[in-house]
């Protein structure tokens, strides 16, 4: 199996984004849903990136340049048919290897083991400003800035 990191180019965006559908779609029709991304800012201010693997785009993420050169990694998705293989926590982790910042940082909107068992630590609870989405960071090095904590990305 040859998986790869690829960085996606304008193509692969409608697959990327129809990974994330069944989660983020939110009761819109596929095709309201695609024209909402196509269209969102944040999706533009971003770079797309993907795990390629033998030829096939399974996994992809977003990667936001932050302050202090700082990474912001989003909108983590799998195709549903993918799932449950690992491939997300390893597109996460090549992320990681190329070494695009000094620090990165999620928000993670699910079980935050998934991300702990990669490196990420919870910024400490009383800094935490949702319920329902959790700020994490890596590597545990990290100085955190409780006045400068990135904003959801």
């Amino acid at each position: 199996m040859i998986e790869t990191l690829v960085k996606a180019v304008a193509d692969d965006l409608d697959g990327i984004y129809a990974m994330g559908y069944d989660v983020w779609g939110e009761g819109n029709s596929y095709s309201d849903y695609l024209k909402e991304c196509r269209t969102s800012v944040k999706y533009q201010s971003g770079t797309w990136y993907v795990l390629n693997v033998d030829g096939e785009n399974v996994s992809s993420c977003i990667v936001y340049q932050l302050p202090n050169n700082a990474i912001g990694i989003g909108s983590l998705a799998t195709k549903n048919d993918k799932r449950g293989f690992g491939f997300g926590s390893l597109l996460v982790k090549k992320i990681l290897s190329e070494n695009l910042g000094r620090s990165y940082f999620l928000w993670s909107d699910i079980d935050p083991n998934f991300y702990k068992k990669i490196g990420f630590l919870l910024i400490d609870s009383k800094l935490q400003p949702y319920d329902d989405s959790k700020l994490m960071y890596y590597p545990d090095s990290t100085a955190i800035d409780d006045k400068n904590l990135p904003n959801y990305f």
